[in-house]
């Protein structure tokens, strides 16, 4: 009877904590650490409680774990648009490495900052681990990121405008930048350059302007001031910028840095409209890496943001500020990578090499 008895109840799937810490032979809160993962050393005490737990088919609450550590296992995600190229690249570098650490992504929508504020509010409600933020263009968020922000909730911000020295930043470096397209089309035979930049309120657009500006004094090419142009990184003012500079006969750039692929992307499409070939008559260099840019005929050479080191960071920030370790808020900027396509494929200077990565 005692032989039956004993099976019934080590067959029982309402076996508690209790009566698996007491077989393993450890406290209630080692079994704890050891089955939800926060107990990292695979010992032997973390096999005996597994051992237990399997012969007992014990399986711990996670809903209720959550509860009782304060810990939810996700992270929020607060996006402009899910078609954005910047936000979907970074998502599909965070999602997996997140996951890597056991966390998993709440994604939520705002296209203007008002919208982005609601959201930041309502994820905080839900009890994430943490939140990252990617504000809608020309939006400060920075103040109402600094006031949510607690140790609890640590909130991290990429790219986008930052006013705050409360607030940890992670974003791309403008000047850095600049100094890799500028580089890039000059080793490519560009000698004039025309650039359109996106709206001089972000942070990263006036440091790419200053760049610019004094990249003549490095490399000797010329530029004219009437092709430097900010405004909204759309098709369609590429196409009206490019078309405006161009129509002129007279006095042309050999090349053309655009602040965005769809920006890049307006632009090659006024050049073949005006039966202006590229790159053998100018060049063009976008930014983002996007999908579109690189299917589109020719080519698009881009500068990709580094999204896999922006997503390292960020999660980074977050453990460090839910261990409670104190630290003074981070601004980090990152260099970007020049991703080489026919839009700027004419040889190196001095050089026969076509396959040039840069």
């Amino acid at each position: 009877m005692k032989t039956r008895a004993r099976r019934r109840r080590t067959e029982s799937p309402n076996n508690s904590i209790t009566e698996v810490a007491a077989l393993a032979k450890v406290s209630t809160a080692t079994v704890s650490r050891v089955l939800s993962g926060r107990r990292k050393k695979n010992d032997d005490i973390a096999r005996r409680v597994h051992e237990a737990a399997d012969q007992l088919h014990y399986r711990a609450n996670s809903a209720a774990s959550s509860l009782r550590s304060d810990v939810t296992n996700t992270l929020g995600v607060v996006i402009p648009s899910p078609i954005d190229t910047f936000s979907s690249q970074l998502l599909s570098k965070l999602e997996p490495k997140a996951r890597g650490k056991g966390k998993y992504i709440l994604a939520s929508m705002g296209e203007t900052a008002d919208e982005q504020s609601k959201c930041i509010n309502s994820l905080i409600a839900r009890g994430v681990d943490g939140l990252i933020v990617i504000p809608v263009p020309e939006a400060d968020l920075s103040g109402i990121i600094a006031d949510a922000t607690t140790e609890k909730t640590p909130i991290v911000q990429i790219s986008g405008r930052s006013t705050s020295s409360k607030t940890n930043w992670i974003g791309i470096d403008g000047a850095a930048s600049m100094r890799e397209a500028v580089t890039h089309i000059t080793d490519h035979n560009g000698t004039s350059i025309m650039f359109m930049g996106p709206n001089m309120d972000a942070d990263e657009a006036a440091d790419a302007l200053v760049a610019f500006q004094n990249s003549d004094q490095i490399t000797g090419y010329l530029h004219n001031p009437e092709w430097t142009t900010f405004g909204d990184c759309t098709i369609q003012r590429g196409y009206d910028d490019t078309l405006r500079v161009f129509e002129n006969t007279e006095n042309r750039p050999n090349a053309i840095i655009c602040g965005s692929d769809d920006i890049a992307i307006g632009a090659l499409t006024a050049l073949q409209k005006l039966d202006i070939t590229v790159p053998d008559e100018v060049k063009i260099i976008g930014f983002g890496d996007s999908q579109l840019a690189a299917s589109y005929h020719p080519s698009i050479t881009s500068l990709r943001p580094p999204y896999g080191s922006m997503a390292e960071e960020a999660l980074r920030l977050i453990e460090l500020k839910r261990g409670g370790k104190r630290h003074l808020p981070s601004h980090t900027a990152f260099p970007p990578q020049v991703v080489r396509r026919e839009s700027t494929s004419s040889p190196r200077i001095g050089t026969s090499d076509m396959a040039d990565p840069r």
